[in-house]
């Protein structure tokens, strides 16, 4: 005997809505965005005398209270150039008017163009959180190989006082 599909197609109906609503309720959005669970329809068919019934719940929505934005964390800049560091803060909204640029060594001038020199040192540390009054300075170096050269603070020996010459 085979089954009327008549009969089969509510079985089937059922089925796959109760597999939907197995899903996790939403879509993970990978952000702070409060997830709202999808709209569920139920539909029952009968026999082709009866009219169809048809049953709609409304989209639940979860408190759109906004959540308090957490503190940026400083990035890790080391071995970028200046300019390279500019593009990374404005890529993470950061205002690239807080890095403040100083001479990795007391002998060296930054000059005016800097956008090239790399960066040797940061402050803050990366990793740590980096408050909005937070001002961050770099020290930075012409060549990225004076970044590990230093004769007490100086690039040059001989202009270390206390070199002995």
């Amino acid at each position: 005997m085979v089954p009327n599909p008549r009969r089969l197609a509510p079985s089937v109906l059922v089925g796959v809505l109760a597999l939907a609503g197995c899903s996790g309720g939403g879509t993970p959005t990978g952000d702070a965005t409060p997830v709202t669970a999808p709209a569920t329809v139920a539909t029952t068919t009968a026999p082709a005398t009866a009219p169809a019934t048809t049953t709609t719940t409304a989209p639940a929505t979860a408190s759109t209270a906004p959540a308090p934005t957490p503190d940026a964390v400083m990035p890790a800049l080391h071995s970028r150039t200046y300019e390279q560091a500019r593009t990374d803060f404005s890529r993470q909204n950061l205002s690239p008017a807080r890095l403040t640029a100083a001479a990795q060594h007391k002998d060296v001038t930054l000059p005016r163009d800097h956008d090239d020199w790399y960066i040797c040192d940061s402050s803050p540390r990366p990793g740590a959180p980096l408050p909005a009054t937070t001002t961050v300075t770099v020290r930075l170096a012409q060549d990225f190989s004076d970044c590990t050269t230093s004769f007490n603070g100086y690039l040059y020996e001989e202009n270390d006082p206390s070199s002995a010459s």
